[in-house]
């Protein structure tokens, strides 16, 4: 990771997470192992045992000395944040539990932005399983299987956000029977019970109702496929 990405990682976690401060400390070790030099470095890299305030006032000296000025939205840290913690989770530098502990905070201080609401809906899904074995969201998922579902959904994450797909090509329905992908639209059906009238999800193109969901793992990678392609 250059200065920078490290140094936004900490400026994430100290706005949208409980932070412990001996982060600054794992920080100056990585800083001064990507070959930046300063007293103060050399003193945080050295606080182990220190005190919160003692390692803030060395963790400011040391962006002084570095003549860091990083100006970013709370979105913008919201996002950088979690493609790291998304990142570091696949190449195992960080446990899935963990990375997964991290986004629920970051989808609970997003309001619940359509970028991260998928580890929400895994989250609600984890709690179904507990109670009566049945996802509501998320088909195939179970509690055996939790860690590497997950961790697919980390990596179609790193994905999308790498192609910039869009909230509209994120929220489309893969129809089983003209096999593309669709904006789903309501259809009425009729009964003789009630309700009488009720409405279902129907393909946009062909109004088929087998329709897969664009939570189903297998759908995000079409969209990826057919993000690839367009661009």
């Amino acid at each position: 990771m250059t200065l920078e990405e490290l140094t936004l990682e900490i400026y994430a976690e100290r706005a949208l997470t409980y932070f412990e401060s001996k982060h600054l400390v794992t920080w100056a070790i990585n800083v001064l192992t990507l070959g930046y030099e300063s007293e103060n470095l050399y003193i945080l890299g050295g606080l182990d045992n220190a005190s919160t305030e003692e390692r803030e006032i060395y963790f400011w000296k040391s962006i002084a000395d570095l003549k860091l000025n990083i100006e970013k939205s709370e979105a913008d840290l919201m996002e950088n944040y979690a493609l790291t913690i998304a990142k570091k989770a696949i190449s195992e530098e960080i446990s899935i539990e963990y990375a997964f502990s991290q986004m629920r905070k970051i989808v609970s201080a997003s309001g619940y932005n359509y970028r991260y609401i998928a580890f929400y809906e895994i989250d609600e899904d984890m709690d179904y399983l507990n109670y009566n074995n049945s996802p509501l969201y998320n088909p195939g998922l179970t509690l055996e299987n939790s860690k590497e579902f997950i961790l697919e959904e980390m990596k179609i994450f790193v994905e999308m956000e790498g192609l910039n797909i869009s909230r509209e090509q994120r929220h489309k329905y893969y129809c089983e029977t003209c096999k593309n992908l669709t904006g789903p639209i309501t259809k009425n059906k009729f009964q003789l019970k009630k309700p009488f009238r009720y409405t279902v999800m129907a393909c946009g193109i062909c109004g088929s109702e087998k329709l897969k969901y664009n939570s189903n793992h297998d759908v995000k990678r079409k969209i990826i496929e057919q993000s690839k392609k367009n661009n």
